[in-house]
Formats: structure tokens, sequence, C-alpha cells
């Protein structure tokens, strides 16, 4: 009689099990090897290095030092990572670090922060025209950026009346917002007919002049 397929597959196991053997199923695929990928420093200011390192984890579980690596980055307008690994903060944001040996890859996330202050400029507040003992319409913004152009919030930017004997508002040393902008108390002009000038400064990144006019 002619059996049908599940059944003749389940007598020849029974028929194994007798005589002493086992019947079991391989996994569809065995552990292989891995790659990882050590960064000291995350995040990474902009404009400086540090350096990356690879270990290899063979299949049975033991590490070594990866070699021959091959490095690369996501995108290195905001970390590039040269030949030996080591990697440099550009403009902020999110990347990820790349690794190849022996065919084998692994990723590393890395979050690019903004640096030093570099650059102060005049955002907001340059000549304005107002009456003499009055207060001008519009506070007085500047503008911070490290290096690489990235704005960098919670810096202080000191403002000091420089000529024309006028006062400033509260806050004379406020911190730069999110915009990486820090905005003054308002500017009441000096009883002097003609210009007169503020000074912002940054430390690490300069001074600005801010001009207006006394009618």
């Amino acid at each position: 009689m002619k059996k049908n397929l599940p059944t003749v597959v389940a007598t020849i196991a029974l028929t194994v099990s007798a005589c002493g053997g086992s019947v079991s199923t391989a996994p569809s695929g065995g552990q292989s090897a891995s790659l990882s990928i050590t960064i000291g420093t995350d995040p990474i200011a902009s404009g400086t290095s540090v350096q990356a390192s690879a270990t290899m984890t063979d299949a049975s579980g033991k590490t070594s030092p990866a070699v021959n690596v091959t490095w690369s980055s996501s995108d290195p307008t905001i970390a590039h990572v040269d030949a030996s690994g080591l990697i440099t903060g550009r403009l902020a944001g999110p990347a990820t670090i790349i690794a190849t040996s022996s065919g084998v890859t692994g990723q590393k996330s890395v979050t690019v922060k903004p640096g030093d202050p570099a650059n102060v400029s005049i955002y907001l507040g340059d000549n304005q025209i107002g009456n003499r003992g009055s207060a001008v319409t519009d506070p007085l913004c500047v503008w911070v950026k490290d290096a690489a152009g990235n704005v960098i919030p919670g810096v202080v930017a000191t403002y000091v009346v420089a000529t024309g004997g006028g006062t400033l508002g509260v806050p004379t040393a406020p911190s730069t917002d999110n915009r990486g902008v820090a905005i003054s108390g308002y500017w009441t002009l000096g009883s002097v007919a003609g210009q007169q000038t503020v000074v912002a400064t940054v430390a690490g990144a300069g001074s600005v002049t801010f001009k207006a006019t006394a009618q």
C-alpha cells in the first residue's frame, strides 16, 4: 500500500531512534565573526579629533584588534574619518562611522556638537535712529559661531556703552539661545547728538560695534 510522505518520514525517524541514533535540526546559520568600533569621546566637538579603534570577535568569542581596516563616514561634512580611523568633527549633527576588516563590517553612531566660539557678528540692532535720552526700537543682538560655522548656544556676550553716554537695560551679559543669538536689554541713547556706540564682546570670538544716531 502506498504511504504518504509524512508517514514515511515519521517511520524513518522512529527506526533511527530505535537503533540508538538521534534526530536534530541544524541551525540555519552558525555564529559568525563581528566587528565593533570604540570611540574615545562622543559627542565630538567641531574642530577637534578623536581616535577610533576596531575590534574583531571571531565565531568562538575571541577578540583581537582588527587589521587592515578600511574606514569611512556616512557624512564626511559632519564627521570626517581618515585612513587611520582619526575622526574630525565638522558640522554639528549625527553621522555613522563604518569600519571593514577581512570582509566584516561594523558601524558606530557619533554626534558632532559645536566647538569653541570663533566668530561674532551683528544679528540685529545696528544703525538705529532715535531721540536723545530715549530708547531705540530694537534690542542689540549678536550671532556667535564656531570655526566651522555652527551656531553656539550658551555663550555669554558682554555689552558696554562705548560712546555717547547712554545706558543699557538688562541683560547686559546675555547668553546665546539655540540660534546662537545673544539679545541685550534696550539701549537708551545719551544726550549727545550724533553717532553713539555700544561694543559687544564674546570671549574667544572678538567684538563688534553697534552704532546709533541720536537726534
